[in-house]
């Protein structure tokens, strides 16, 4: 299987606050981010025969895009929503209770936000969705960090003490090339064919 994954493009997220399934929109150099990295994916010669996208509206308005260019209808996949961050959705990471960022710091991928999930649940529900992908095909996701960052741990072998999902940028394209093992789950490698605008540090901590 091949698979081509975007990240949203910057969202328009002016009081800088913690969003996982918060739906933001975009910001206005959405028409610039959008058409590079759909040149540089068009340019490395895909083929996809299905595009699924985050119902979340930060991906819908790039899959918009990418359905123009590909003249691949959009098919929402609940499954590809970046993860939910509990009571942690609206804040600043600056005002999250010190204990609970403590726990976060001691287990970035572990830690599981307050009335939300943890990074291995989105590994869960992607990995899930992944599977009932036919072997031989070439699809595209229009996605979220947490998303993209789950592929590249368990079907990839990142180790989890290297949390990358702080550190993409936007409008990131990776090509995944995945076979599936003798359990039945997809495993295989990635490279990435764009990076976009580089996100500001999380301030942790």
């Amino acid at each position: 299987m091949i698979l081509w994954t975007f990240r949203h493009t910057k969202p328009y997220n002016p009081n800088d606050v913690c969003y996982g399934q918060l739906d933001f929109d975009v910001s206005p150099t959405f028409p610039e981010e959008s058409s590079s990295a759909i040149v540089d994916f068009l340019k490395a010669g895909p083929k996809p025969t299905k595009l699924y996208s985050s119902p979340l509206l930060r991906c819908l308005r790039l899959a918009e895009e990418v359905s123009k260019a590909t003249r691949l209808p959009i098919e929402k996949v609940d499954s590809l929503k970046e993860i939910n961050f509990g009571t942690w959705e609206g804040q600043k990471l600056t005002a999250v209770p010190r204990a609970e960022m403590a726990g976060w710091m001691q287990d970035l991928r572990g830690f599981r936000f307050p009335n939300g999930e943890n990074f291995y649940d989105v590994d869960n529900r992607v990995g899930a969705f992944l599977d009932t992908l036919p072997d031989d095909g070439e699809f595209l996701w229009v996605t979220h960090a947490g998303v993209i960052a789950a592929l590249q741990h368990f079907a990839c072998g990142l180790p989890d003490s290297d949390f990358v999902e702080g550190k993409f940028s936007y409008t990131m394209v990776n090509r995944f090339e995945l076979k599936r093992n003798a359990e039945g789950h997809f495993r295989g490698s990635f490279t990435k064919v764009h990076d976009g605008i580089q996100m500001p540090p999380l301030p942790l901590g």
